[in-house]
C-alpha cells in the first residue's frame, strides 16, 4: 500500500518532525527548566501545563531543585542555582546543549516579586530512554527585608531545536528554597 502524501522527505521536514517529537516528550515530562550551603529541603515536585508545538494534554511533574544561601545580610544579593529532571524518558539521543529554558522564581515571606533564572542547559548528551536534567539555571534577588525569604519555581520555558514550549505553574508549587536575612 502507498502511504506517501506527495509531499518530498526533505531534511527540513525530518528536523520538524524530529524536534516535535523530542519537545513533545519533553513537554510530557514538565521541561518546556553549586552554590553557598543552601536552605533547601532538597528536590520539590512541581505540577505543570504545558503548550506549544508538541506539548502534551494534561498537568506533568518536574523536579526542581533550588539552591540559595542559607543567610544573607539586609540589602543583599542571594545568589541562586537550580536544576531541573524530567521524570519521564526522551524517544532520541539529545546532543549537549541543544536543550535550553529559563525558568521564574517567585519570592515570598519578606520578600515579592520575582526573578528569572536562565541558563539551564544539558551539558552533555542525553542518551535515548534517559531522564532529562537541565543544570545551570541561575538567579539573583537583592533582598531589602530582614527575615526568612522563600523561593518558589514558577513558570517555565523550553527551547529544543528551534521550538519553545511554555510551561505554567497548575495548581500551587511547594516552597524550593529559603534564605534569611539579617540585619547585619
Amino acid at each position: 500500500m502507498n502511504t506517501s502524501t506527495g509531499r518530498p522527505d526533505t531534511p527540513k521536514r525530518r528536523r520538524r518532525a524530529t524536534a516535535a517529537a523530542l519537545v513533545a516528550a519533553l513537554a510530557s515530562a514538565g521541561i518546556g527548566l553549586g552554590a553557598p550551603p543552601a536552605a533547601a529541603d532538597g528536590p520539590v515536585s512541581v505540577d505543570y501545563t504545558c503548550t506549544g508545538p508538541g506539548a502534551p494534554d494534561g498537568v506533568q511533574s518536574l523536579r526542581v531543585t533550588m539552591t540559595a544561601p542559607a543567610s544573607v545580610p539586609q540589602g543583599g544579593t542571594a545568589e541562586l542555582s537550580l536544576e531541573v529532571t524530567t521524570q519521564l524518558t526522551v524517544p532520541l539521543t539529545v546532543p549537549a546543549r541543544s536543550v535550553t529554558g529559563e525558568m521564574t522564581v517567585e519570592l515570598g515571606g519578606v520578600a515579592s516579586g520575582s526573578v528569572t533564572a536562565t541558563g539551564f542547559t544539558n551539558p552533555s548528551s542525553i542518551p535515548s530512554g534517559s531522564t532529562v536534567t537541565l543544570t545551570g539555571g541561575s538567579a539573583s534577588a537583592r533582598l531589602e527585608n530582614a527575615g526568612t525569604t522563600t523561593f518558589t519555581a514558577g513558570d517555565a520555558a523550553v527551547h529544543v531545536f528551534g521550538v519553545t514550549v511554555d510551561c505554567k505553574v497548575s495548581g500551587t508549587a511547594p516552597v524550593a528554597a529559603t534564605t534569611e536575612v539579617t540585619t547585619e
